[in-house]
């Protein structure tokens, strides 16, 4: 795909898009989903504390990255505290399952919500409707509106039309695999899914899983999932809003998802999170779902003599493949001593003229497409390096992640999870979802 039709691409996804949103994913070579979890959770400030910074106000930020985007954060507020004299923030990492589930909630509920939160689809949803997000529309000047992607934008505003995120990155996947170990199985990379769940078998081995994929009930096992139903002409709503999760294409596409687990052809549970490429490098398994910002650790594991490949994810045969399209935001507590010093904070961080931070975010940290054409257009020869070159060609390929009620989304996980390891059935899985979601109703 050359650049022009991929950034017109991008503005077609965009503008076709009603809710473009993200989903967390912390990754880097190093990540492990046992980082601290608790309330402090990891303080990553890092050098000595200047005798100054006593006398300034504390803003406290939670989010859920290890390694590089631990580091590039932890650089991002260092600078900014630096910058001013009025405020000092506080960086903390956090276990991202705990964060994702209760341990921001349950944070507001005792009114010790963080100022300062990182946003991701499902939550974005649970925290707008319990208002615990601060209106961040007065922060947004005119060229910054019409700078961002305008599905982005869409995504993060809420049901009454005030802004509430930052959006600043979009990420896709893709299946990542062990191109030597397909080799010596004489298995070509999967393209459909008779393809990628017989690879699966046969890459299976008692030191070894054929795939990996998300196993526990959270967003990010959803994000997973969206792709494969939609690929099965699934849906839990049609068009005209009525539900449709109890249709023969659902309960299709759950018992293809489930056979992985119920055949043991992956992992019930993982040391390293699902979102690591440290999965495939260190052989757990020979190939794995994943997403653009898995990446820059799979590049650099290839520099050191690993042969990572990535393509399209595999579709059911005589359908187009489909990947999901997803990306992280921060945003204000509404619980926040100082609303206006941490809007201040994210806006010099992502929203500001300098786009140094969300450039080295985007490009550094990891590599996501960026939210803001500006960003997109200076770094569009990036776009076409490595294996950011295969996510690129099948960019078009992507549909946006989904905003369902926080409701919805809990059934939706207690449904893959009965596939999953449940031993439900696809067809009882999927005519239960229809019933629990029609009762919301």
């Amino acid at each position: 795909m050359n650049l022009k039709k991929f950034l017109s691409m991008i503005m077609v996804l965009s503008m076709t898009a009603a809710v473009f949103t993200g989903c967390g994913s912390s990754s880097d070579s190093t990540s492990d989903d046992s980082a601290v979890a608790g309330k402090k959770g990891t303080e990553n400030n890092t050098g000595e504390e200047d005798s100054s910074e006593g006398d300034k106000e504390k803003l406290t930020f939670w989010d859920f990255h290890t390694g590089t985007e631990a580091d590039v954060i932890q650089d991002m507020v260092n600078a900014y505290n630096q910058s001013q004299d009025k405020v000092k923030v506080e960086y903390s990492s956090v276990n991202q399952t705990d964060y994702t589930t209760t341990l921001v909630t349950t944070a507001y509920a005792n009114g010790e919500c963080p100022d300062i939160l990182w946003v991701e689809p499902a939550t974005f949803k649970k925290f707008s409707d319990a208002e615990m997000l601060a209106d961040l529309s007065s922060y947004y000047t005119d060229d910054l509106k019409k700078d961002i992607l305008p599905s982005f934008l869409e995504a993060a505003s809420g049901d009454d039309g005030k802004i509430y995120t930052l959006p600043f990155e979009c990420e896709t996947l893709g299946l990542f695999y062990d191109a030597d170990a397909l080799e010596e199985e004489g298995i070509e990379p999967p393209k459909t899914w008779e393809e990628l769940k017989s690879a699966a078998e046969k890459l299976t081995t008692k030191d070894r899983y054929g795939i990996v994929l998300p196993v526990e009930k959270t967003a990010y096992t959803l994000f997973n999932w969206w792709p494969f139903m939609w690929m099965d002409d699934a849906d839990i709503y049609d068009a005209d809003g009525n539900v449709t999760a109890g249709k023969d294409s659902m309960a299709d596409a759950l018992d293809f998802w489930g056979s992985f687990y119920q055949n043991e052809y992956c992992p019930s549970s993982l040391q390293n999170g699902p979102w690591s490429i440290d999965n495939v490098a260190n052989g757990v398994a020979a190939m794995q779902i994943g997403g653009t910002y898995m990446i820059n650790a799979a590049e650099e594991y290839n520099k050191d003599g690993h042969n990572i490949g990535v393509v399209p994810l595999p579709s059911p045969k005589g359908k187009d493949p489909v990947t999901v399209a997803g990306g992280q935001m921060m945003a204000v507590s509404s619980q926040s001593k100082d609303v206006d010093a941490a809007a201040d904070f994210i806006f010099w961080c992502f929203g500001s003229d300098d786009t140094t931070y969300v450039t080295k975010w985007c490009t550094e940290a990891k590599f996501a497409y960026p939210a803001r054409q500006s960003v997109i257009e200076e770094n569009k020869e990036l776009f076409q390096e490595g294996m950011k070159a295969i996510f690129t060609e099948f960019y078009d390929t992507a549909r946006p992640e989904p905003q369902y009620s926080s409701e919805v989304t809990d059934i939706m996980g207690d449904t893959l999870q009965s596939v999953m390891f449940g031993g439900s059935s696809g067809a009882d899985a999927a005519q239960l979802a229809q019933e629990q979601i029609e009762a919301l109703n």
